[in-house]
């Protein structure tokens, strides 16, 4: 039994709850069908893993499997009855001597997915993972995957009222003056062949990118490619038909830079203004850094699917009292980690659409927008934003709060109007009135730990001492099973980082040669 598949089940019996990754059957009276969960897991970049001899029905209790032999053989039937094939690892573990069976499924790269039940079919039998529930891949998540394996450009397709008269002649003339100065080769052309040629018409008929770029108005041809944005009055949106649920609400069309124009002041114009005075000299501080605005909203509006199953849906904002949020249909394309924007070579969904907005001078193409996001948040003292990529659609949260909420001391030359200055305490200062610092919580430690921290990176994000902060909360929250470690085996390491339980990839899989055949 490895190490890591002991700690799993533990932490499975402490929490009592599946997650993205994790799937518990009982198994004691026979080998349970698993054909969803195979799909789901071999759907998604984490993969996964199924736990055999864990009733999630008695509260999660360790029942052991009815045979640990016959149950891998037929497990294995079950794998072998997908398309393509999966090849689980299996690995035992005896608790309270009942067996626990554990199966690690891989995820499969874009260029192999979807994984389906072979006698379902691929719309009947694909699926995708969902929290804790394997549920059926939309066609609109099946045309993703098929659209990336066969290079298909959903922003050079044309509409019929896509005319070359639905072009608008000022933008299309800077436009060409700019792509002549960007692009030296294209100075020995036509008007007519620059457009064709960087992309922005096919035929007789301006393309989706050129409509979104160079339209007089597109939503001629795409009703709903606009923006629609809310600014909720609370943390979410209440159901109900009176007014006060929204303290604005607007839509926006145009092309994509009118859009993001248009997005922008919405932000600016409901959210607050922090006035800071330091030595005499005035500054106003916006709530949400605008930098870090017109990336989420830029990169919503070129990174987006524009297919046929998401070009009738709209790119959504909201504003709450805490954060703000950004959604888009599609999600990172090619099945990319999140975490690998900005450091790795990724494929791009839009390639035209993106080129133009380049020659425009809107974007630079160097999917550096997650890595500014970030940047931008860190700097100005705010939480960590968040970025979800799931089910064919992608949010990204960013918060006003400060990543550390402890009150600042004001000197007499520095005053804060509308708002308590939420820049950054010096580091001496966060550490001597560490226990003094109100309102830290344990969810505020989960939150910060999606990705594994070390205790001092823990402790300088929340400014409390660290060997305070391990003894009061990260040891106590090990053992309730809310944070597991990255080496269990070796508590006291100072190489030890601290994860959120349910908010980490799966354990590493054992090797074959770890594992029981």
């Amino acid at each position: 039994m490895s190490i890591e598949l002991q700690h799993l089940i533990q932490r499975t019996l402490v929490t009592r709850y599946e997650t993205q990754t994790l799937e518990v059957k009982a198994a004691a009276e026979g080998t349970p069908r698993v054909y969803d969960t195979l799909s789901s897991f071999s759907n998604q970049n984490e993969g996964g893993i199924i736990l055999f001899g864990i009733d999630e029905h008695t509260d999660f209790s360790v029942c052991g499997v009815y045979d640990a032999q016959d149950l891998q053989k037929k497990v294995h039937g079950q794998c072998e009855a997908m398309t393509p094939e999966v090849r689980p690892i299996f690995d035992t573990a005896e608790i309270n001597g009942k067996t626990v069976v554990a199966a690690y499924i891989s995820g499969r790269p874009m260029s192999e997915r979807p994984v389906y039940r072979t006698t379902k079919g691929i719309t009947e039998g694909t699926y995708t993972r969902l929290g804790d529930a394997d549920v059926r891949m939309t066609a609109t998540e099946l045309y993703e995957i098929e659209t990336f394996k066969e290079g298909r450009r959903d922003d050079t397709g044309t509409s019929p009222e896509a005319t070359l008269d639905a072009l608008d002649k000022r933008k299309t003339d800077r436009f060409i003056l700019d792509a002549t100065k960007e692009r030296p080769l294209l100075s020995r052309r036509t008007d007519d062949e620059i457009l064709s040629l960087t992309g922005a018409t096919r035929g007789d008929r301006a393309t989706l990118a050129g409509m979104l770029t160079l339209g007089d108005y597109p939503q001629r041809a795409y009703p709903n490619l606009c923006i629609t944005a809310i600014a909720v009055n609370g943390t979410t949106i209440k159901p109900g038909g009176d007014g006060e649920r929204f303290l604005d609400n607007k839509r926006y069309e145009g092309t994509i830079d009118e859009m993001l124009e248009g997005a922008l002041s919405f932000v600016a114009h409901n959210s607050r203004t922090k006035v800071i005075v330091d030595h005499g000299d005035r500054r106003d501080v916006p709530e949400y850094p605008e930098t870090a605005v017109r990336e989420i909203i830029i990169n919503a509006l070129m990174h987006r699917d524009y297919g046929p199953y998401s070009n009738g849906t709209p790119v959504r904002l909201t504003l709450f009292s805490d954060r703000l949020e950004c959604w888009n249909p599609g999600g990172v394309y090619g099945g990319q980690n999140i975490n690998d924007i900005g450091y790795a070579n990724m494929p791009t969904r839009n390639p035209t659409l993106v080129s133009l907005l380049e020659i425009q001078h809107i974007v630079e193409n160097r999917h550096s927008g997650i890595p500014v996001i970030r940047e931008e948040a860190s700097s100005h003292g705010l939480r960590r934003p968040e970025f979800i990529d799931r089910n064919g659609s992608f949010l990204v949260r960013f918060f006003n709060e400060t990543a550390e909420p402890a009150q600042i001391p004001t000197s007499a030359s520095t005053s804060t109007t509308m708002q308590t200055h939420h820049g950054a305490a010096p580091a001496d200062a966060r550490r001597t009135n560490a226990r003094q610092a109100p309102g830290i919580t344990r969810d505020m430690i989960m939150r910060y730990c999606t990705e594994p921290r070390s205790a001092q990176d823990i402790a300088e994000h929340l400014g409390y001492d660290t060997a305070y902060l391990r003894r009061a909360f990260l040891r106590p929250m090990v053992d309730d099973g809310m944070l597991v470690t990255t080496m269990p085996d070796k508590p006291r390491s100072k190489f030890q980082k601290y994860q959120a339980a349910d908010g980490g990839d799966a354990p590493t899989a054992p090797t074959r040669e770890d594992s029981t055949a």
